[in-house]
């Protein structure tokens, strides 16, 4: 008896657990939708003149480590202390939740693009 009691009380702090768990991962993933529509915004006017005018940043956190992309922005039309701020959270929060899920990539290397400026709008090559 005192075993099924003891192996009641471990699974109900197994339920316990997944749901928190559960819980935490969405919370989580809901702040990443929030942080990518907000940097999406911010960076939305890639307005240039020349090449010069345009920069990139690298964007999420493989679990392997180091980026999955890099977003291309016009620094001029840009606040770029609050989109690093804003970059740094999502790649923080992805990070985390890589490890919430044991998310697993193909840890490839990802190269910062070559930029240029194609008909006044900052692009990547």
């Amino acid at each position: 008896m005192k075993y099924l009691v003891m192996v009641f009380f471990l699974s109900l702090t197994q339920i316990a657990c997944d749901s928190n768990n559960t819980d935490e991962l969405a919370d989580k993933q809901k702040r990443l939708v929030e942080l990518q529509a907000s940097i999406d915004s911010l960076i939305a006017d890639k307005s240039c003149n020349g090449v010069g005018d345009c920069a990139s940043i690298a964007f999420g956190s493989k679990p392997c480590g180091g980026p999955w992309s890099y977003l291309v922005y016009a620094p001029s039309n840009v606040d770029e202390n609050l989109l690093q701020q804003l970059v740094n959270e999502y790649n923080q929060v992805q990070d985390e939740v890589n490890i919430l899920t044991n998310a697993a990539s193909d840890c490839a290397f990802v190269q910062e693009p070559q930029l240029s400026c194609e008909s006044n709008e900052c692009k990547a090559i």
